[in-house]
């Protein structure tokens, strides 16, 4: 099992170990930066718990290992926001240019990532917003099934037009899960679908960027996970475990993911994506580029808006030519390439900031506040789809304000200290008197006692 996973053998290495003897505890959290393969590991969670044969290797033929191949188990559902177009489309190019089975699945599974946050059993179905998206999801099955494992792949022209169909048909139902929060809906749903009785099957949820949820759906979220039913295991995934309530991960048991080496995020690109663009420095810029983003670009705005954060007194337009520059032509906005850049921009800040205090030009408090400010910048942004431009503007202020704070607290600091300083000197200086006096009075008495 988790033969496709590609780095992170601690945490395989303990999963190996707890699920084929039932220690797989029915509440966990996989946390860690993106990329680095959560969701996949969590699926080859679920593909073990519910392996008819048990040992769940990739080349089991049970039934159920079928299914959960193919994303098409009934026991395991999907909820939670993800970018789900951008993955489809990256993964259509890579079936493209080469036509095998694996890079079939690839395919196949990208989609149903996103199809099966639709399904009817936890869909929501009072969200006004998901009228007629089944019917969309049932014209994406049927494109699906022009190239289903099994039978032979059809022309390249041909498979090219399916894909095409696909991605098209795909990108109104992403829209659904690209930047919304998981709502109260969505949760009970959930909670009535785990406590159907499941006949000879465990059943997995994997809820998705768990972060993301409104105020409500935490609640309804936290009685659940504080009574599970029997035989059912809930994986959470986030990018940003902080910012999850302390009384929902006190019952979640953590599985911390690492970053991944530039090494294997260059084998996943080469094995998993069959990239052969060598210009990608990691995976993050491999999807930034499909998302039409220029990473080195990012990486210059972050490090312009820090440095006018820390200038003495940026000027009023500057800050608005920064604002226009991140987010061109969009700035009163809150369409979905704005929320994009947005959220891109925001994970590259926090990026630099590993640096500035490497480099010693940010003290530790100071960094700890720009990080929790931006991670509540991100908050607003994902889950509560507020304006990206006042958000960074309103970002931009709050870590000024935090940076002047440091600096005022060393100039106090310093002035502390040469008032320490001079007191220092006075003191000497009094010494020096005192023996100066003590001096003289020897000198007069030996001079009186020399009459």
């Amino acid at each position: 099992m988790f033969e496709n996973i590609i780095g992170q053998e601690e945490i395989v290495r303990t999963l190996r170990s707890e699920l084929p003897q039932g220690r797989f505890p029915r509440s966990s959290l996989f946390f860690g930066p993106p990329y680095a393969g959560k969701l996949s590991t969590a699926l080859e969670a679920a593909r073990a718990l519910t392996c008819a044969r048990g040992s769940a290797e990739w080349s089991c033929g049970c039934p159920s290992c079928g299914m959960q191949k193919e994303l098409l188990h009934p026991h395991t559902v999907l909820l939670g926001p993800r970018y789900a177009d951008i993955e489809i489309a990256a993964c259509a190019d890579a079936l493209m240019r080469s036509r095998k089975p694996a890079t079939l699945f690839l395919f196949l599974r990208a989609v149903r990532k996103l199809t099966r946050r639709f399904d009817p059993s936890i869909l929501d179905t009072d969200d006004a917003r998901l009228k007629g998206v089944q019917e969309k999801v049932a014209r994406i099955e049927e494109a699906l099934a022009e190239c289903a494992p099994g039978k032979a792949l059809p022309s390249e022209r041909e498979l090219g037009d399916i894909l095409e169909r696909i991605i098209s048909a795909a990108a109104p139902v992403a829209e659904q899960v690209r930047g919304d929060s998981i709502t109260i809906g969505q949760v009970r749903r959930l909670a009535g679908w785990a406590h159907l009785t499941a006949s000879g099957s465990r059943k997995v949820a994997v809820i998705e960027n768990a972060d993301r949820m409104q105020d409500s759906a935490r609640n309804a979220l936290l009685k659940l996970l504080e009574e599970p039913p029997e035989a059912v295991h809930l994986i959470l995934l986030s990018s940003r475990r902080a910012a999850i309530t302390p009384t929902i991960l006190s019952r979640l048991r953590p599985y911390p993911f690492a970053q991944r080496s530039a090494a294997e995020e260059r084998e996943v690109m080469e094995k998993i994506f069959r990239s052969e663009t060598p210009g990608f420095e990691s995976l993050r810029a491999f999807f930034l580029a499909w998302r039409e983003i220029n990473p080195e670009k990012l990486s210059q705005l972050a490090r312009r808006f820090i440095d006018m954060v820390q200038a003495a007194e940026p000027a009023a337009g500057d800050i608005g030519a920064q604002m226009a520059e991140i987010l061109p032509e969009r700035k009163a906005q809150r369409d979905r390439s704005s929320r994009e850049t947005g959220s891109a921009f925001l994970e590259e800040l926090m990026a630099r900031f590993r640096d500035l205090l490497r480099g010693g030009r940010v003290n530790v408090d100071t960094l700890e506040q720009w990080n929790q400010a931006v991670r509540e910048a991100h908050a607003r942004l994902e889950t509560y789809n507020m304006n990206p431009s006042s958000i960074l503007e309103a970002l931009f202020y709050r870590m000024r304000d935090a940076s002047r704070q440091q600096g005022d607290a060393s100039r106090q600091q310093g002035d502390a200290s040469r008032q320490q300083g001079d007191a220092s000197r006075q003191q000497g200086d009094g010494a020096r008197a005192d023996n100066e006096r003590r001096v003289s009075a020897g000198e007069r008495a030996r001079q009186e006692a020399g009459r």
